[in-house]
């Protein structure tokens, strides 16, 4: 790896919190993954169906368990401090890595045996696995950002408020089932029926609605608008979070102007979700049902809210009527500089990853073809490294005959190993492309080729084998070096489609930056040249599934 200054490999508090967050919402994923693909339809056959509801929502849960802790820990500084104070430290990962590797083989393991040997008993392992894998996940990420010892100090601190709002996070669903009456009022269905179809009007499109039935569509595509597309989980989220905020953070702000701004949050929500159901009729009408129902269906109102949220907090914080005027009594004294979050040398490292992973999302959700979103990725991923363009300025490339042989034996490897394709999603994609034109379709195979053989591989070579090794190899012991690549790599690989082939190359990458004479930017150029020659397959062949 760079050699860097011992003050450099001090995780800094915030990125400690960073890794922490980012290793929980790919928890969620994975816990999500599994539960909804394998254990959702049977649960109820094993289990007792009040467990399945609750696990049919663990992803929602843990976003605002996270979330709220967030802003929790934004009002009320104090309370974690000693926290904050762990996570700066450089206290041993080594209990928080060995429960991460058991929760994810808990999930997985017995996953895969569900999968290829259905029946009642493996699947009552399956699920009793999978909720014990969760557990022990929840518990690994927890522990990964301090020792349990500081955070019972913390709850214990925090125990008159942080309980409540974490307690409400948790059931939130549930809360949310408590106002679902709401929607079977034949008056608040008609306004909200009624806004759809003159908001999709505007962009079109000419309803049929049955509202007795709650179904809603235009020509071929009909959709039913039930409980949880209905916009009430809505209300529920943004009044627990809008009274979250003001409990918080009650001694910085005007809590009755605070407050005063509820009714408009709501107004907002349920004109949010009115767009949400318009659209998602227009992309069934006009581009691909299954794009409407599985994809911008399952994402569009999670990244509403989120805009929602982080819109209505922003506007809470920046316009001084909201706030509360402190007394002064003197002086006061400057407060400490800061280092520019630009140019901190960890967060350069997970950022960037964390903004790639977020474009993949908004491309699965507003795209039938996904891949056609490649140039917005593009834009996304080079505005995020030319943020922390400084901080990245110390890497130093060099040519590394190790680094480039290995990148086009991988490359190579990867050709030659290709899977037989689907024909019809081949097909699918080929015929979106060639409906791009000749100068859009030349921006999408430039975006494409740079993205591949540039952008991608520095993005994922600086989080996984720089900051992840860093972070999971605080030792340069056998033990550690061991399970740190083994977990980095088993990361790398689930991004992947082809993970086993992936596993094999996040396996030589890491042995690049780990080698005596190796460093990072060793495995960056391996991974560039490994892709560039999948981009150029891809680019001769025009079999674009290569990449």
């Amino acid at each position: 790896m760079a050699q860097l200054p011992l003050e450099d490999r001090v995780p800094h508090s915030l990125t400690r919190v960073i890794a922490a967050a980012l290793i929980t919402v790919a928890g969620l994923a994975l816990v999500n993954l599994v539960f909804y693909y394998l254990y959702r339809e049977g649960c109820s056959g094993v289990a007792s169906w009040k467990f399945c509801e609750f696990s049919k929502h663990t992803a929602e849960r843990g976003i605002a368990l996270i979330a709220i802790f967030g802003v929790y820990c934004m009002g009320r500084p104090s309370r974690c401090a000693s926290l904050l104070q762990a996570a700066r430290g450089s206290a041993s990962i080594g209990p928080a890595t060995l429960l991460l590797t058991i929760g994810t083989a808990l999930i997985i393991g017995p996953a895969l045996v569900a999968h290829n040997s259905p029946g009642d008993t493996t699947l009552l392992i399956g699920v009793t696995s999978w909720a014990l894998g969760t557990m022990t996940l929840a518990a690994g990420a927890l522990r990964l950002l301090a020792p349990w010892s500081v955070w019972g100090q913390t709850f214990k601190h925090g125990a008159g408020l942080l309980a409540p709002l974490l307690l409400a996070g948790l059931f939130l669903p549930e809360l949310g089932d408590l106002l679902f009456p709401l929607w079977h009022m034949d008056a608040v269905r008609s306004v909200t029926f009624d806004a759809v179809v003159w908001a999709s009007h505007l962009i079109g499109l000419t309803l049929e609605q049955n509202a007795p039935d709650y179904i809603l569509g235009q020509g071929d595509f009909f959709v039913r608008v039930n409980q949880s597309c209905s916009g009430i989980e809505g209300f529920v989220l943004i009044t627990v979070f809008l009274l979250g905020y003001t409990l918080i953070f009650w001694r910085q702000i005007r809590v009755g102007r605070v407050l005063a701004m509820l009714p408009l949050a709501l107004a907002i929500s349920w004109a949010l979700n009115v767009t949400r159901i318009a659209l998602l009729i227009w992309l069934g009408v006009n581009v691909s049902p299954t794009l409407a129902v599985e994809g911008f269906h399952s994402h569009a109102g999670w990244l509403m809210f989120s805009v929602l949220s982080l819109g209505l907090m922003a506007v809470l914080h920046m316009i001084p009527w909201f706030q509360r005027r402190p007394a002064t009594t003197g002086p006061a004294a400057p407060a400490p500089a800061l280092p520019p979050l630009s140019q901190d040398w960890n967060v350069a490292r997970i950022l960037p990853f964390a903004v790639f992973m977020f474009s993949a999302l908004l491309a699965s959700t507003f795209f039938q073809h996904p891949a056609l979103a490649y140039p917005l990725r593009v834009a996304l991923m080079v505005g995020a490294l030319w943020v922390f363009h400084r901080a990245l300025a110390r890497l130093s490339p060099r040519v590394d005959t190790v680094a480039l042989g290995t990148g086009l034996a991988i490359g190579l490897a990867w050709i030659a190993t290709t899977p037989a394709q689907d024909p019809d999603a081949a097909q699918g994609l080929q015929i979106a492309l060639a409906g791009l034109g000749g100068v859009a379709l030349t921006i999408w195979i430039a975006a494409r080729i740079i993205g591949t053989a540039i952008l991608v591989p520095v993005i994922e070579e600086l989080f996984f084998r720089s900051y992840l090794l860093d972070r999971l190899i605080p030792k340069r012991t056998w033990p550690f070096i061991l399970l740190g690549v083994a977990i980095s790599t088993a990361a790398f690989a689930i991004l992947h489609d082809r993970w086993l082939a992936a596993a094999l190359a996040g396996l030589v990458f890491a042995w690049l930056a780990l080698r005596p004479q190796g460093r990072v930017e060793d495995a960056i150029l391996s991974h560039m040249v490994a892709n560039a020659a999948i981009a150029l397959a891809a680019l001769l062949s025009g079999n674009w599934a290569l990449i």
